[in-house]
């Protein structure tokens, strides 16, 4: 089956974008000028522009033209690996701790590059987080807000709101403080402190459209779902320890889940 003309199109423009042929903030031909080169007809051209689009190598301004997009840092994240990987960081001197962290790993950027944002407020627990940890209507909860970009893009990689139950986490009056954060060797170090060791995590993953906050906050283009992560991480001895939900852009994130499998009996 030969491939239509407008995806040809697009393939050769994206290869441009990709190379650097055309630059970030580059305008795109107009419309005309591609019809008029022998391109396609201009409904060629306005789906190459749209499937550029979708894949967030530009961006269109309606009365104005088409862009090339800044190319965002993509995040490929591999939960197992990843959660422990930052428990055995837990045990970890904190020289050590404060050397890297799981943004970097994941991202491959340095941590000067990269740009922490966090926010605490202490609030009285929803059903929905009272019902999770298992704690009365109204409990007392220190609900953290984490926002992580890279120092070349304005946008976070990722939203993400986390809930710790308020009386557990004053045992360490440092847990408190939001000016500590990034806290070297993250949550799994911080409920080490307070004599918490994680023993399973779940992850429950979903997708939806995202809200117009999100759009705004997180750069998107038009179509692109977000990722929605559920963590619930719980302790060795059984009660939920941390809630947390992650709110990530569809065109920027992966998930790998490297399952090994149990070999058949010999027969």
């Amino acid at each position: 089956m030969s491939t239509p003309k407008w995806r040809q199109l697009a393939d050769d423009l994206a290869q441009q974008i990709r190379s650097g042929a055309l630059a970030e903030g580059e305008a795109l031909p107009q419309i005309r000028e591609l019809t008029a080169s022998g391109a396609g007809s201009t409904t060629t051209v306005q789906a190459a522009y749209r499937a550029l689009e979708t894949e967030g190598l530009v961006r269109i301004v309606r009365g104005r033209g088409t862009y090339v997009r800044r190319q965002r840092s993509r995040v490929i994240r591999e939960s197992q690996a990843r959660y422990q990987w930052e428990k055995d960081r837990a045990l970890l001197p904190e020289d050590e701790r404060r050397a890297t962290g799981v943004t970097e790993r994941e991202t491959g950027l340095d941590t000067p590059a990269l740009a922490f944002q966090a926010t605490y407020e202490v609030v009285a627990a929803p059903p929905e987080i009272a019902d999770r940890f298992g704690v009365a209507l109204g409990s007392q909860m220190l609900h953290r807000h984490y926002r992580t970009s890279s120092r070349d893009e304005s946008a976070p990689i990722g939203l993400i709101d986390s809930w710790l139950v308020y009386e557990v986490a004053a045992r360490n009056p440092a847990l408190l403080d939001s000016g500590r954060e990034p806290w070297p060797g993250g949550t799994a170090h911080q409920l080490r402190t307070v004599g918490i060791e994680i023993g399973q995590i779940d992850d429950l993953i979903g997708a939806r459209p995202p809200t117009a906050d999100e759009t705004k906050l997180l750069d998107l283009l038009p179509g692109t779902a977000v990722l929605v992560l559920h963590k619930f991480s719980y302790s060795v001895d059984g009660p939920l320890a941390e809630y947390s939900e992650a709110v990530l852009p569809g065109d920027r994130h992966q998930f790998l889940y490297r399952v090994p499998l149990e070999r058949w009996p010999s027969v």
